[in-house]
């Protein structure tokens, strides 16, 4: 007898278990949007392209610009672009001399502990760590993520 209240139990719980199954399972609703609650969202041409992290070889450098007290523009020999963002405004970066870059290693990327070494005001040495390094497409790209991030 024991044989078949095993099997009439396995029939009976093999029939619940799919319909236990399909009742829990919810219902998507179709979403309707209408015109009015789209809002357009319009496109600055004029804004500056998205950047990406970036390392570069203290080598290869080509060319040293500073924009800011806190930004370095860098064009390498292989015509690679960099902005180079420091941890604080250096004071008197901007119109400094004798641009050096020091590092433990010849690669720079962000938050390498590198530094930036230069003669300010007075001719005094002054020194910087570098916050980021990022790729940009040119020397007018980094400007105008220069100014972008001023107006902020």
């Amino acid at each position: 007898m024991s044989k078949i209240y095993g099997s009439v139990s396995l029939v009976i719980i093999s029939m619940v278990v799919p319909v236990y199954a399909q009742d829990s399972v919810e219902i998507e609703e179709e979403v309707v949007v209408s015109e009015s609650e789209v809002k357009e969202v319009v496109l600055d041409p004029s804004a500056p392209r998205s950047t990406r992290s970036a390392c570069f070889s203290v080598r290869r450098i080509n060319s040293f610009s500073a924009f800011h007290d806190e930004y370095i523009y860098i064009q390498d020999r292989g015509s690679r672009h960099y902005l180079l963002t420091m941890h604080r405004g250096c004071f008197g970066l901007r119109s400094a001399r004798d641009i050096a870059i020091q590092n433990h290693t010849d690669r720079v990327c962000s938050n390498s502990q590198a530094e930036v070494s230069y003669r300010g005001p007075g001719a005094r040495l002054e020194k910087c760590f570098i916050r980021t390094v990022e790729a940009v497409e040119d020397r007018a790209a980094a400007r105008a993520l220069v100014e972008s991030r001023a107006r902020r």
